[in-house]
């Protein structure tokens, strides 16, 4: 007679075992993706269009780049991610994503958002773009975002730092936008393509001090459902998919991105 501990055990592995074989037929034309906010104003519009060309249904789930990588390297369940280029070499150095598969998809550059009806700024070279900064009664940056990053380093290169710290608002957990759009930040350092919610671009960074953030994609080395995954992976390289992103202010993937 299995003593209760064993009947435990055995009733245990019996649910885990149910679990995973519920999980290896899941539906074959559905498909879970990361993507970053970055890459938001663009793929929110081309996932309906796949769905309705394949018959498939994707789940989206959307995050900054760093929380992303985050989340895959803590295990996180996903068929495709959609972030920056060096974060998924990284991840495939760690064999979580397909180091094969991953292909880029554009790039977009860093911009300073306003709120919405706020009077136009000439930020076309660098100085006038030093003194918007120094004039500027507070800026909002995504502190767990990759673009933060890219700001705090565009402030170094400009020699600004030091001055420009009693002015920096981060923003944790939500888009910087936001802060701009309630009133916590006059203006955020945001990549803008594509409109923002309550907010404008009052113009982005000039080229001499500018960084496109790459948007690159690549499929799980665990998941299931190739098929489905090679599939979306090749439309978001299609033609179509090019003109989307070049249409909404995304740039061809360049040389210098970070």
């Amino acid at each position: 007679m299995l003593k209760p501990n064993l009947i435990v055990t055995f009733l245990a592995w019996l649910l885990f075992s149910a679990v995973g074989a519920l999980s290896a037929e899941r539906d074959p034309n559905m498909l879970h993706v990361l993507s970053s906010n970055a890459s938001h104003p663009a793929i929110s519009k081309l996932v309906p269009l796949f769905e309705q060309q394949f018959q498939a249904k994707v789940r989206v789930e959307y995050a900054n780049n760093p929380i992303l990588k985050q989340q895959i390297e803590a295990g996180a369940e996903f068929d495709v991610v959609i972030i920056e280029p060096k974060m998924l070499q990284e991840l495939a150095q760690r064999g979580l994503v397909a180091e094969n598969s991953i292909v880029p998809l554009a790039a977009i550059g860093m911009a300073l958002v306003s709120k919405e009806g706020a009077p136009a700024v000439d930020i076309g070279s660098v100085e006038s773009f030093k003194k918007v900064l120094l004039s500027a009664k507070s800026i909002a940056y995504t502190a767990d975002g990759h673009s933060g990053a890219v700001f705090l380093s565009t402030l170094e290169k400009l020699g600004l730092t030091e001055q420009m710290k009693p002015k920096l608002v981060p923003v944790v957990g939500r888009l910087s936008t936001l802060a701009v759009a309630e009133g916590e930040a006059q203006y955020t350092a945001f990549p803008l393509a594509g409109s923002v919610p309550g907010g404008q671009m009052a113009g982005k960074f000039p080229d001499a001090v500018q960084t496109y953030i790459g948007i690159s994609a690549a499929k799980s080395s665990r998941s299931l459902g190739p098929v489905l995954r090679d599939k979306f992976l090749k439309y978001l390289q299609s033609e179509p998919a090019r003109t989307l992103f070049g249409s909404m202010g995304f740039s061809p993937a360049p040389s210098r991105q970070k």
